[in-house]
């Protein structure tokens, strides 16, 4: 990373991490009470403009805007010589005497110490007065020290806000984790795992508040010769398809999985065996209605309600017994009409 973009990102960090942080203030409070100066406040210094992050004392505009371009501010210069500007008399001074800040703002004493966040000067930490002052060794020494605990303060609450971000992305990537857990990479719609989990979840429901729960299965009509004769692509292509049409069917709180291979699982909490059934006849119509990858696609159903008494090993079992009915009388009615065509 090139310095000034890790100096422009630290610098963020620092704005943001330095917010109304009470920390800062009160820093700049304690050096205009003992050093007994009307403005004293915390800047960072950015590519185009002075960022007063923390102040007592200075006059308007400028208390207002929180904000100067860099030709008015002597923290600036701070961060340019990456040490401290020390003036008695600014107006007197030949380097500083034409600055904005001294024709302009009206500054006549100022001591400023630059703040630190790693290797990166981000600002200053100064005192200032409108008339001339003799600063002392002390009170040097002391801005010295106010600067330096406002960098601790700064670096403080910069960790602590990686350490919030990095919270909240772990917190992030484990929510898409599960997502991705519960999800069929292919189809895009819930897995094995999901369904298990709803399945449970919906159950456990109808214990505290009875009521009707229906399931209905789908399986892909001779899904192993779309594969063998169309190539595994097509076959991804119609289970996709197959997916997308079942879910334009359902209600919102419908849930629709896919089961491994090609059959997938559609379950109905507040619905009976009859809404089951007509669900079931839209799904077959719906697919049946249009080629999917220049195919002809049909799909077989078998579908169940939910009854206490048999539990949901069961309850999966009828609907997976009622499929396997509809797939053999398929094939029968298949079978009867090549002996047809034969004779």
């Amino acid at each position: 990373m090139q310095p000034a973009t890790a100096r422009r990102e630290a610098l963020e960090q620092a704005v943001r991490a330095g917010q109304d942080s009470d920390g800062l203030q009160r820093l700049v409070r304690m050096a205009a009470r003992v050093l007994h100066v009307p403005v004293a406040m915390v800047s960072f210094v950015a590519a185009d403009r002075e960022i007063i992050q923390a102040a007592v004392g200075l006059p308007e505009p400028w208390a207002s805007l929180r904000s100067t371009p860099l030709s008015h501010s002597l923290c600036a210069q701070v961060v340019r010589l990456r040490g401290p500007v020390i003036l008695f008399d600014a107006r007197t001074d030949p380097t500083y005497r034409r600055h904005a800040a001294v024709v302009e703002m009206g500054a006549g004493a100022y001591a400023g110490y630059p703040l630190h966040h790693e290797e990166h000067t981000l600002g200053a930490f100064c005192a200032a007065d409108f008339v001339p002052r003799a600063w002392s060794s002390h009170d040097l020494q002391l801005l010295e020290d106010l600067a330096a605990a406002a960098s601790d303060e700064l670096s403080l609450r910069i960790a602590l806000q990686e350490l919030q971000d990095s919270r909240e992305r772990l917190q992030q990537l484990a929510a898409q984790l599960r997502t991705q857990s519960r999800t069929d990479a292919l189809t895009g719609v819930a897995n094995r795992r999901r369904f298990e989990e709803r399945l449970a979840e919906e159950i456990a429901r109808l214990h505290r508040h009875p009521g009707e729960l229906a399931l209905v299965l789908i399986d892909v009509d001779d899904f192993k010769q779309v594969n063998d004769s169309a190539g595994h692509q097509a076959g991804d292509t119609v289970l996709v398809e197959i997916a997308a049409r079942t879910s334009g069917a359902l209600r919102r709180t419908d849930l629709l999985a896919r089961m491994g291979g090609d059959e997938f699982a559609v379950l109905l909490p507040g619905a009976g065996a009859t809404d089951a059934a007509q669900l079931a006849q839209r799904v077959r119509r719906t697919v049946a209605a249009r080629p999917i990858a220049d195919l002809a696609i049909t799909v077989s159903t078998g579908t169940a309600a939910y009854l206490p008494s048999r539990g949901p090993d069961q309850f999966y079992a009828d609907a997976d017994a009622a499929l396997y009915e509809a797939k053999s009388a398929r094939r029968e009615a298949a079978d009867t009409d090549a002996d047809a065509d034969t004779d």
